[in-house]
């Protein structure tokens, strides 16, 4: 395994190799996710599947949460490669990232465990049992990004990128199997936990010469806790941002309505696919080139063209063929959604765009655009909650604040970029 992991990094060390490779791998690890939910909208009644909505959107909040552990054991990941001793020092972070998050993701786990019940009756969901399954997911979205992060941070994209595919055709796998058996949306929710343990063998195995690399003398090196509270931040802001209008809506309006929205933010969610990969790229790409006193302006506009063009596109479709749309992915089960399909795939593609300039931001230390984009999403929840009388609210929402912050973005972090202070090795 340990030739393996040398001759994949070899062969990815280009650029354009590394980020053509993660898009196309987020393409295929996004779209067989997407199958899942087409398999759920498909087999499941439409109150369940929207249960499955509700309880996937939390998850994805939780994803982007759990997302701050990827980003600092990336940076510092990368930070450990320079210089002497780079895999005994990247090992040192490694396991002190690894035991740390088997420790605090049991709490978290069980923490929501306890609290399912009550997060049951709160979001009008009957049974307990898709939180319970989701609680099993969050203990692995505290272990995969410290794995994710090792992979994105040593370069080592070949490997990540499988590690992501493996986890999503395996999801869908457990997903059809668990259904036909009857499970209803815990079965479906249960899915991702049980393919993720999977992945994270593999990661695991690709990760084995660090792992047993001997620890640097001396002690080891501090983490900035300031750096990861403001990543903390910003992608707790942008997990709100893309999830929040799905738990709204469970909360608020009636099961018609409900029924109605989850193949809209289904479908919308399509236009976030692309921008994972391109992110997963641009964030140490963006901080070795200000490293290198080389000018990361150039690698933000290309990944900001290669986000929102592919979602300005599957929006257009939506406004022509809303209910065709509809009808062909999920059966006749579901009404025509009209304009308001187009208006959330429009938003999701401008959150697009906001995940592109977060971490643009995260790389290069940019706070003030954190800051920003908290302010707006705190506006665009309160805007849900306040004008909450129709779905089409709720789109107009997501549509002001993904203007928002792709303004704010475009003030803020398209000047000159200076270069980084030193950091300890």
């Amino acid at each position: 395994m340990g030739e393996l992991t040398l001759r994949l990094r070899a062969a990815g060390d280009r650029p354009a190799i590394q980020g053509g490779f993660m898009a196309a791998a987020m393409i295929v690890a996004g779209g067989f996710d997407y199958l899942v939910n087409i398999v759920a909208g498909r087999q499941l009644a439409p109150t369940e599947f929207f249960v499955f909505v509700t309880v996937t959107a939390l998850l994805q909040v939780m994803v982007q949460v759990t997302n701050v552990i990827r980003n600092v054991v990336a940076y510092y990941t990368a930070a450990a490669t320079a210089g002497e001793e780079a895999t005994a020092r990247v090992g040192s972070v490694l396991g002190r990232s690894w035991r740390w998050a088997w420790r605090w993701g049991v709490a978290a786990a069980a923490l929501l465990a306890a609290l399912s019940p009550l997060l049951a009756r709160f979001l009008h969901i009957p049974t307990p049992w898709p939180l319970w399954a989701a609680s099993l997911a969050l203990l692995l979205l505290f272990l995969r990004p410290v794995t994710d992060g090792a992979l994105q941070g040593t370069q080592h994209f070949f490997g990540l990128g499988a590690v992501q595919m493996l986890q999503s055709v395996l999801r869908l796998a457990f997903a059809v199997g668990l259904l036909w058996l009857g499970t209803q949306a815990a079965g479906a929710v249960v899915a991702l936990p049980l393919a993720s343990s999977v992945a994270l063998v593999l990661a695991l195995a690709l990760l084995r010469p660090y792992f047993r690399a001997p620890r640097p003398v001396g002690p080891p090196s501090a983490i900035s806790w300031r750096y990861s509270a403001y990543t903390l931040l910003g992608l707790l802001a942008f997990a709100v941002m893309a999830n929040a209008d799905a738990i709204v809506v469970r909360r608020f309006f009636g099961d018609v309505a409900a029924e109605a929205y989850a193949p809209v933010v289904t479908l919308g969610k399509m236009n976030l696919f692309i921008p994972l990969g391109i992110g997963l790229v641009l964030f140490p790409k963006a901080t070795q080139r200000r490293a290198a006193r080389r000018d990361p302006r150039p690698v933000l506009l290309l990944a900001l063209a290669a986000t929102l063009l592919p979602g300005l596109l599957l929006t257009a479709l939506y406004a022509l063929w809303p209910g065709r749309i509809v009808v062909l992915v999920f059966g006749p089960a579901y009404a025509d959604p009209g304009r308001l399909l187009a208006l959330v795939g429009l938003a999701t593609t401008l959150y697009a765009g906001v995940n592109i300039w977060l971490n643009y931001a995260l790389s290069l230390e940019r706070r003030a655009y954190v800051l920003a984009l908290v302010f707006i999403v705190a506006g665009q929840l309160a805007a849900m909650i306040l004008f909450h009388a129709r779905l089409e609210n709720i789109a107009w929402a997501m549509l002001a604040a993904g203007l928002l912050a792709n303004v704010a973005g475009a003030a803020r972090l398209l000047g000159p970029v200076t270069p980084p202070a030193p950091i300890s090795p």
